[in-house]
C-alpha cells in the first residue's frame, strides 16, 4: 500500500502546484481549514518530504504571496476561515522551522482585532470553536501571551454554563439548526461541548491554575457521560446533540472528526491525560476501540475522503490513538481507512481522483478540512511514519 500512497501524494501535490502556478479564479478563502493557508500546510510538509528545491521555492513564494494578500483581504476572525486560524498556523510553522517569517510588526493590530471579535462573540454567547470565541482563544493559548484574553474567555465559559451542582454537571446551550429554530446541547468536537473539554484540557496542559478550569472540565465530562448509549444496542456511544425540548437525541451519530463518537472519545481521552484521571481515559479508549468496529457505510456514513467527515479523517484520528497507546486495534483501523481513502480516488474529473460530497453533490475541493490537502497530509504522515504533530490544529494533541 505504501507505493500506492506515495503515488497518490505526488498526484495531489501536482494538482495543487498546477493550480497555484496557473490560478484561474479569485481566492475565495485564505482560511486554515477552508482556504489557501491550509493548502500551504500540506505544501510545506510535501516540500520537506521530497527535499526538492523547486518545490521548496514554489512553496515559500506562495507563502509570501498569500501573506501579503491576506493582510488586505481577510476580514474574518475565525479559526476555520479567518485570522485566528492563519496566525495559529504561523506559530506552528515557525515553531517547527518551516518558516522564519516575522509578523511582529502586525501583531498588536491582529491581537486588537481578534480580542474585539472574541468579545463580540462572547456578548452573543457564541463559543463555537470553528467560527466563534473558542477558536480565537485557541490562538491566544498557542501564542502563550495576552493572558487577559484567556481569562475573559474563562469567565465567559464559567458564567454561561448551565450548572447542576447535585450531579456536578456543566453544559452549554447553543443553536443546533438556525433555520429550524432548534436549540440544544451540541456534543461535537467541531462546534460543541467536546471542543470546550479539549480547550480546557489544553489550558491545564499550559499551566493554568484557576480551579474553575478543573470544575468546568469535570462538569462537562460528567454531562457527556450521562448521554452515553448502549453501543451493543445502538451501534454508537453518543448522540450528536441533545435538543432542549425533548432531552432526547434524534439521529445516530456519524463516524467523523466533526461530529460523533470519535471527537467525544478524543475529548474524554485528552481530559483524562491532562488531569491524570484514569476513568476518563478508560472511557475515551473504550469509545475509540468500539469505533474501530464501525467499518461499512451504514455504520459510519463515510462517503468521501476528506478530514472533516471522510475516510482520511478517520485514519488521522485512529493513528493519533495508536501513537498515544500503541494498541494494534488502531493500526488495523488506520490501514482499513487508508485503504478506503485510496478507493475514494475514483473520479475521472476529480483532483488526483478525489471529489468531496457536499450538499448532495460532488465538488472539486483543494482545502485542508474537506479536500485534497487534508487527504494529502494524512497520507504523507503515514508514509513518513512521523508523529503527526500538525493534528494539534484539529484539537487531537
Amino acid at each position: 500500500m505504501n507505493e500506492l500512497i506515495k503515488q497518490k501524494v505526488d498526484a495531489i501535490a501536482a494538482c495543487i502546484f498546477a493550480r497555484i502556478e496557473n490560478p484561474s479564479e479569485e481566492v475565495e478563502s485564505y482560511g486554515l481549514y477552508s482556504g489557501e493557508f491550509g493548502i500551504l500546510l500540506f505544501l510545506f510538509y510535501y516540500s520537506r518530504y521530497t527535499k526538492n528545491e523547486k518545490h521548496c521555492l514554489k512553496t515559500e513564494n506562495y507563502a509570501e504571496r498569500l501573506f501579503n494578500r491576506f493582510l488586505n483581504e481577510t476580514k474574518l476572525h475565525t479559526f476555520c476561515d479567518g485570522i485566528s486560524g492563519i496566525l495559529y498556523l504561523f506559530e506552528f510553522l515557525r515553531e517547527h522551522d518551516f518558516i522564519d517569517m516575522d509578523v511582529s510588526g502586525y501583531q498588536s493590530l491582529f491581537d486588537d482585532y481578534l480580542s474585539t471579535s472574541m468579545r463580540y462573540d462572547i456578548q452573543q454567547s457564541y463559543f463555537d470553536f470553528m467560527h466563534g470565541a473558542l477558536g480565537v482563544g485557541l490562538y491566544f493559548l498557542k501564542k502563550q501571551s495576552n493572558s487577559e484574553y484567556i481569562q475573559e474567555l474563562l469567565e465567559f465559559l464559567y458564567h454561561t454554563a448551565e450548572k447542576d451542582t447535585n450531579k456536578q454537571i456543566f453544559k452549554w446551550k447553543s443553536v443546533i439548526y438556525k433555520e429550524k429554530n432548534m436549540v440544544g446541547y451540541n456534543l461535537s468536537l467541531s462546534h460543541g461541548i467536546s471542543s470546550i473539554i479539549l480547550f480546557l484540557s489544553r489550558m491545564i496542559n499550559s499551566g493554568m491554575k484557576d480551579k474553575r478550569v478543573i470544575e468546568m472540565l469535570s462538569g462537562a465530562v460528567h454531562y457527556v457521560f450521562f448521554q452515553q448509549k448502549d453501543f451493543s444496542q445502538f451501534g454508537y456511544y453518543f448522540p450528536n446533540f441533545i435538543l432542549t425540548h425533548t432531552q432526547e437525541s434524534v439521529y445516530k451519530s456519524r463516524l467523523a472528526w466533526c461530529y460523533g463518537d470519535l471527537g467525544i472519545g478524543m475529548a474524554l481521552w485528552q481530559a483524562g491525560k491532562s488531569t491524570n484521571n484514569s476513568d476518563w481515559k478508560e472511557k475515551g479508549l473504550e469509545v475509540m476501540l468500539g469505533s474501530t468496529q464501525r467499518q461499512n457505510y451504514n455504520d459510519s456514513f463515510v462517503a468521501d475522503a476528506g478530514i472533516c467527515h471522510g475516510s482520511a479523517g478517520l485514519a488521522m484520528i485512529f493513528r493519533r490513538m495508536f501513537l498515544e497507546t500503541d494498541r494494534g486495534e488502531f493500526t488495523g483501523a488506520v490501514n482499513q481507512w487508508l485503504y478506503q481513502t485510496l478507493q475514494m480516488s475514483k473520479f475521472k474529473n476529480g483532483l488526483a481522483g478525489f471529489m468531496t460530497y457536499e450538499q448532495n453533490e460532488w465538488k472539486s475541493d483543494y482545502s485542508l478540512l474537506t479536500g485534497i490537502s487534508g487527504v494529502g497530509i494524512v497520507l504523507l504522515a503515514y508514509l513518513e511514519n512521523d508523529k503527526q504533530i500538525w493534528d494539534e490544529m484539529f484539537l487531537l494533541s
